[in-house]
């Protein structure tokens, strides 16, 4: 028997997740399948903070992540879903780069979103395992927070099913093979030879494309990123609350690079192999009191993504993540207990959007600021689609 929904959305990850939500909360009756157990791409293989902070002050961007912060900190409110509100901390390591985060405060005084500027003594005061030789000062924003991101979405998707018993279902272990529209519907077909139907069908497959319209993704412009990461074994004295973003950070986000004063920045202060693997420094403790530390950029087209090998991570990139960390930051145990790679799709125009037949609606490429915006983004999106 075919089954009817408003609205069918293809993958469990954030984008695939908040857009659920946002659609639940919005009175419709929602079906979502995941091809795999559980989500296991972008959304879970990330450091887990929440920065609003990286994107450009009073852009779209940055309100889709202010959203989306207001609204983890709400779910959390009502349901355990691993949400830490200790801020996010951006050190600088030369004068220039505190010149950018001084220019950066005001900008983002100017939008109403807060921060606070700290010299060196004050962040050695929050941070005494700061590197005193590398810490010149810090810009601070206190209401940012941090996820842990191999159980925020999924603990995500037991509230969602909690709250919305009636309008809400949840297949995993369901391959999608096919979406196609059906006069004023869409038909979706799963691997196991179920057939659903629905008004609109959201495709939220991340760096996958090889099963719904691959034609579509081999034209679409989209970029595939690799990212090495690492975690130390949990730490016995070291405490590092919140979001930990550094000198090489600055030199990366967005936010910062629309600043004037970041042309005064000096590209001999950067080694060399960091520009090559696209390596900024950032930490983030666990809750475990392990402490996360990344990450690297290697990038090619979509369809060439398997280039960038799914099997092996280069340690020499692992190395210098290290070194440079070493010199930031001090731990008490720097042995590392796990590495790993993050795949991420991102696009030149912030996101890819596609509609297929009026009613099927390809969503992805957002990037590495998909922890940040992606409930934001899809509060949009679900407004513009259902009610445009």
């Amino acid at each position: 028997m075919t089954k009817q929904f408003d609205v069918i959305i293809i993958g469990a990850g954030a984008l695939g997740v908040f857009h659920a939500y946002h659609a639940l909360k919005a009175g419709k009756n929602i079906l979502l399948l995941e091809k795999d157990k559980r989500a296991q791409e972008a959304t879970v293989r990330n450091f887990g903070q929440v920065v609003p902070s990286g994107l450009i002050p009073g852009s779209e961007w940055h309100e889709y992540g202010r959203i989306a912060t207001e609204l983890y900190k709400e779910i959390q409110n009502e349901f355990a879903i691993g949400i830490r509100n200790n801020g996010s901390c951006y050190i600088a390591n030369t004068a220039s780069e505190m010149a950018v985060l001084e220019e950066l405060q005001a900008r983002f005084n100017a939008v109403d979103y807060h921060s606070e500027l700290w010299t060196a003594a004050q962040l050695q005061e929050r941070y005494p395992m700061a590197q005193r030789d590398y810490a010149k000062g810090a810009l601070f924003f206190p209401q940012e927070v941090s996820a842990e991101p191999e159980i925020l979405i999924h603990r995500v998707l037991e509230y969602l099913s909690a709250k919305y018993p009636q309008q809400f279902s949840h297949r995993n272990n369901c391959p999608v093979v096919a979406a196609e529209a059906v006069g004023d519907a869409v038909r979706v077909s799963t691997a196991d030879k179920q057939e659903y139907i629905a008004e609109n069908c959201f495709i939220c497959s991340g760096r996958e494309f090889k099963l719904l319209f691959p034609e579509v993704f081999a034209t679409s412009g989209l970029i595939v990123s690799k990212l090495n990461m690492m975690a130390t074994y949990p730490q016995q004295q070291t405490l590092l609350p919140g979001n930990i973003l550094t000198g090489l950070t600055i030199r990366r986000y967005e936010s910062f690079t629309a600043c004037d004063s970041y042309q005064q920045l000096e590209a001999a202060d950067v080694p060399q192999d960091c520009v090559d693997y696209g390596i900024h420094i950032l930490f983030k403790q666990r809750v475990d009191g392990s402490v996360i530390i990344g990450d690297s950029h290697l990038y090619a087209p979509i369809q060439d993504q398997d280039d960038l090998s799914v099997f092996y991570n280069d340690m020499h990139i692992n190395e210098i993540m290290l070194r440079e960390a070493k010199k930031i930051m001090q731990l008490d145990n720097w042995a590392i207990a796990q590495n790993w790679a993050g795949f991420y799709a991102q696009h030149e125009d912030e996101i890819f959007c596609h509609t297929v037949d009026k009613r099927i609606h390809i969503v992805t490429g957002i990037g590495g600021k998909g922890m940040t915006t992606s409930a934001g983004f899809a509060q949009h999106n679900i407004h513009k689609v259902l009610n445009g």
